[in-house]
């Protein structure tokens, strides 16, 4: 039977963006598994051609930053598979490595690359990569790692803060991990290359989750994510609340919760399946999950430049999220961003007034194109309009009220309908209804 236009703009939104209406409109005459099959799709995910800025010896890092930063903001607001995107933004936070201390964007990038190819793959095959990058080998200090001088970071944030979760291991499983991953580093500090020294590698004897072996630092990714340490389980359903509280809303039921979590570990840990059990769910389309996240800054700013058309090198929306309290390449710690109250502060809403206010900016001086007609409108229908091109298809009363009564205000100020075009553009923008992911 057909999905709902409600609930196909809720999956678009919280798999993507900003959904238009007609991508919502080609989804809804088929049923929740058509839908759901189709944004789990990438087979048309379009090809990655990295900023040329990187490949240019001219530059720095900070202007690596820029030009990424903008690229990856555009590739969001243009890709016809933003499925992949979100789950990098995910990764990104979950394995939450930060430019300020790897300082290189050409790792950043390479690292940004493996959480778009492989975000909805294998999530052992996932792990095993990024541990080994010279992104996370930096960013834990895990490159110069040898017998006899074990650090300990890469071993505790391997289990605590990417497979297992708090009180899921011992002290001295993280000792003996730490000794089994020396010797994994990169070749030389100028060069960041991965490289495995046999030379600085312990290869005695070491204890961990209570088998005694010569265990490598691979070893340990298998030993957390495989069966026969009982320790898969506990993964699986540390990721699958992680998943559900990103792309649904904190603290599942634990019904739903157990569900998810047999869908991922019966599929040997295909994030895939765990996606698609998520947005499955019942659940997932009620109306406590349809009201329970709010856009994180990128989600916000990605939605802004879609809806109104505007690019990011236009925009420049690089110079707002650091405020907005997500800056792209810098998560804030090595747990990775939190949600929801997280981005809601006195500081961060005038952040949002004042990208918002950019983009009404812009958006005024356009011929054609988001309310461009607006004068020729009444302020109901010029209010509905502001909906329907800004993705809110079910305003709240309040706010449709305060908008009509704003804009009749307005009315009668001969060869000023530009000017109110920006002003109504901003209040869309700065709604409670637009701010809901």
């Amino acid at each position: 039977m057909p999905t709902s236009s409600s609930d196909v703009n809720h999956l678009l939104r919280r798999a993507g963006f900003a959904p238009t209406v007609a991508e919502v409109n080609a989804l809804t005459p088929l049923d929740r598994t058509a839908v759901v099959n189709a944004v789990l799709d990438m087979s048309t995910a379009p090809a990655v051609v990295p900023p040329v800025e990187l490949a240019d010896p001219k530059k720095g890092d900070w202007e690596k930053w820029v030009a990424t930063t903008k690229w990856w903001i555009d590739r969001m607001r243009t890709t016809n598979t933003p499925l992949q995107e979100k789950m990098a933004i995910f990764w990104h936070s979950h394995f939450a490595t930060s430019q300020d201390k790897v300082d290189d964007m050409g790792l950043m990038f390479e690292q940004n690359e493996i959480f778009r190819q492989q975000g909805l793959g294998n999530f052992r095959d996932l792990v095993h990569l990024v541990v080994i990058h010279p992104s996370m080998l930096l960013f834990l200090d895990s490159d110069d790692n040898k017998v006899g001088a074990p650090n300990e970071n890469l071993a505790r944030e391997l289990m605590e803060l990417f497979t297992l979760g708090v009180n899921q291991y011992t002290q001295a499983d993280v000792v003996a991990a730490a000794r089994a991953w020396t010797g994994h580093g990169t070749v030389a500090w100028n060069d960041p290359t991965y490289k495995f020294w046999p030379g600085r590698h312990d290869d005695r004897n070491k204890t961990i989750f209570g088998e005694t072996k010569n265990w490598d630092g691979p070893d340990v990714i298998d030993g957390i994510l495989r069966d026969h340490l009982d320790k898969k389980a506990i993964s699986a359903k540390f990721i699958a609340r992680k998943m559900w509280n990103w792309f649904a809303y904190p603290n599942a039921p634990q019904a739903v919760l157990d569900t998810i979590t047999a869908a991922f570990y019966d599929s040997d840990l295909n994030v895939a399946e765990l996606m698609r059990a998520i947005f499955m769910n019942d659940e997932f389309y009620s109306s406590n999950c349809k009201h329970g996240l709010v856009r994180n800054p990128i989600e916000y700013v990605v939605a802004m430049l879609k809806y109104t058309g505007i690019d990011a090198p236009t925009a420049n929306p690089q110079w707002w999220l650091e405020n907005l309290g997500m800056r792209p390449f810098y998560p804030p710690n090595v747990a990775g961003w939190k949600q929801n109250a997280y981005f809601l502060s006195s500081a961060s809403f005038w952040s949002k007034a004042d990208f918002a206010a950019n983009i009404g900016w812009h958006v005024k001086d356009q011929p054609t194109g988001l309310l461009s007609n607006e004068a020729a409108l009444g302020p109901a229908a010029a209010i509905q309009a502001g909906f329907d091109a800004l993705g809110i298809n079910e305003p709240s009363i309040q706010t449709r009220t305060a908008l009509e009564n704003w804009l009749a205000t307005q009315k009668g100020h001969a060869g000023q309908s530009w000017l109110e075009r920006g002003y109504l553009v901003r209040l869309l923008l700065l709604t409670p209804d637009f701010q809901l992911a």
